[in-house]
């Protein structure tokens, strides 16, 4: 099993980190709450395939380029298994390490950020998705409301257009996947009625760790007046 974590940089469950146990992978994507640009990160507690990762990483050599550096270019390196080029560039890794020293004040205001969406938005019709109730510390990397047309007067994508006029971005996470081209087209027997309607009706409202306290304010004024509340 591998452990889902793309969203989770920095998180905990029931006191531990989000990724301390089996393998996980985590996304450093230049949206996400810790970046690097592009990459991401994968953590083992299983050596065999720690070693077979590092290998395949890099077009499957045996050695990876610090051992090549450090033991002298001869003999070369030789390819011991069919591998990929998906080793993370230097100044990426760089990135990220000063990313990681400020992961833990990001997501505290993420956290901020979400609470306040969380308070002002209660009595609209905009609806956060719920927040699980067990023992966990939340990324906020996203910050998702359902736009229920029958319930807000308002169509998503409507209210999605009026936010834009107001010059609040929004965006879409995430479209159903069996609805994307390639896969509709090779499975239109494909029916998941529930997914399909939350895919219709979901966006994501500004949040980032740089927003101010006004500009939070601007976003949950704007969402209250198409509201009418």
């Amino acid at each position: 099993m591998i452990e889902d974590a793309a969203h989770a940089a920095g998180t905990h469950y029931k006191g531990r980190h989000v990724g301390w146990q089996g393998t996980a992978i985590f996304s450093f994507h230049a949206i996400k709450n810790m970046t690097c640009a592009e990459g991401g990160l994968i953590v083992t507690d299983d050596d065999e395939l720690a070693s077979r990762i590092r290998s395949l990483k890099f077009h499957g050599l045996g050695v990876d380029a610090y051992d090549r550096q450090t033991h002298g270019r001869a003999p070369q390196a030789e390819v011991i298994t069919p591998g990929f080029k998906y080793n993370l560039a230097d100044i990426n890794a760089a990135l990220a390490l000063v990313q990681l020293e400020k992961l833990s004040h990001a997501n505290q205001r993420r956290t901020e950020i979400a609470q306040r969406y969380l308070r002002e938005l209660a009595d609209t019709p905009f609806k956060p998705l719920s927040v699980p109730a067990w023992d966990h510390q939340h990324a906020w990397h996203l910050f998702i409301i359902r736009v229920d047309e029958a319930a807000c007067g308002i169509s998503r994508d409507a209210l999605m257009e009026k936010l834009k006029a107001m010059g609040i971005g929004t965006g879409l996470h995430f479209r159903a996947a069996h609805t994307q081209k390639y896969y509709r087209e090779r499975f239109p027997e494909v029916s998941l009625p529930n997914t399909e309607w939350n895919s219709a009706r979901i966006c994501s409202l500004p949040l980032f760790p740089d927003m101010t306290d006004d500009d939070v304010t601007r976003v949950i004024s704007a969402l209250r007046q198409l509201s009418g509340r």
